[in-house]
């Protein structure tokens, strides 16, 4: 019977079912693959009922099983709730913070500043997640999340950081000074890096012709303007001392966008949360333009 589950039979359940694979579930729950077959055993003997079938190597749920997904949601979803409202209520800024911010934005912005508040509150244990991918701040992958967006999600807060303006770059060592020029290599995106605005920007100026390089990270497009024969949109924050790369055009409007500092609505009163985010925004005031 259901009342005969703990939390933890609940997590294999959903885990089982969000992954399908018995070996994806147990890597998601950190244990090996023949102690959650065990597991999942011992749940469907005491429900006594069959919670999953097998379909094309898959675990599909069965109605019951179904059934049991649904609670499991919405017991994660109360789990999660009172986790953030115990996070929220600390009043020293000690424990854990969780950071996710993409590889520019780290190398180019936050790194120095991470460190020195790391340094500053040694009783913080700051976890940085570096990813191009959006984590989910609900689900607690993260707790604040620094990612330069137009709109924020309305379910998040937040803090406006910088603004974010772009140009186009060649190294300091390039002999061309301005991005009309012909002759110019450049480095326009491909399609993994899922950047519309920039991709429509190529094709308006009619740049995707002659020598061309794509690709989906910017932090690479820096590192082979600053050290070849290249052009590429850049932020501006990578132009300091010693980047090895030069501005060629005026900001590029219709590109410009904000850095934000974001958070999940139910840690808004963390002092933790509170005091990083201001801190970030403080430092990064110097590189406003």
């Amino acid at each position: 019977m259901i009342e005969n589950l703990k939390w933890d039979d609940f997590k294999v359940v959903l885990a089982i079912a969000e992954e399908k694979v018995l070996k994806n579930a147990a890597s998601k729950l950190h244990v090996s693959q023949p102690t959650i077959y065990r597991r999942l055993a011992e749940i469907e003997s005491r429900c006594g009922v069959k919670l999953f079938h097998r379909e094309n190597n898959a675990y599909v749920p069965t109605l019951a099983g179904l059934e049991l997904v649904r609670s499991a949601k919405e017991i994660e979803k109360q789990v999660l709730y009172a986790q953030r409202k115990l996070y929220s209520a600390k009043e020293t800024l000690s424990g854990n913070l969780t950071v996710t911010t993409t590889d520019t934005l780290m190398y180019g912005l936050l790194g120095n500043i991470i460190h020195d508040f790391n340094c500053k509150y040694k009783e913080l244990n700051i976890s940085v997640i570096v990813s191009n991918k959006l984590m989910s701040l609900e689900a607690r992958d993260a707790d604040i999340a620094f990612r330069p967006v137009v709109n924020p999600n309305e379910t998040l807060i937040g803090k406006k950081i910088l603004p974010i303006n772009q140009a186009v770059y060649v190294s300091q060592q390039s002999r061309f000074t301005d991005w009309l020029e012909e002759g110019i290599p450049w480095i326009a995106p491909n399609t993994e890096m899922h950047y519309p605005l920039l991709s429509e920007w190529f094709s308006k100026n009619n740049l995707l012709t002659g020598r061309l390089l794509k690709s989906n990270s910017i932090l690479m497009d820096y590192f082979m303007v600053a050290n070849y024969d290249y052009a590429a949109v850049l932020p501006t924050y990578l132009e300091k001392e010693g980047a090895g790369i030069k501005r060629i055009s005026p900001i590029i409007p219709e590109l410009s966008t904000t850095m934000w500092g974001l958070m999940h609505t139910d840690l808004r009163t963390s002092q933790t949360v509170t005091e990083f985010l201001n801190y970030v925004r403080a430092r990064c005031k110097d590189h406003a333009e």
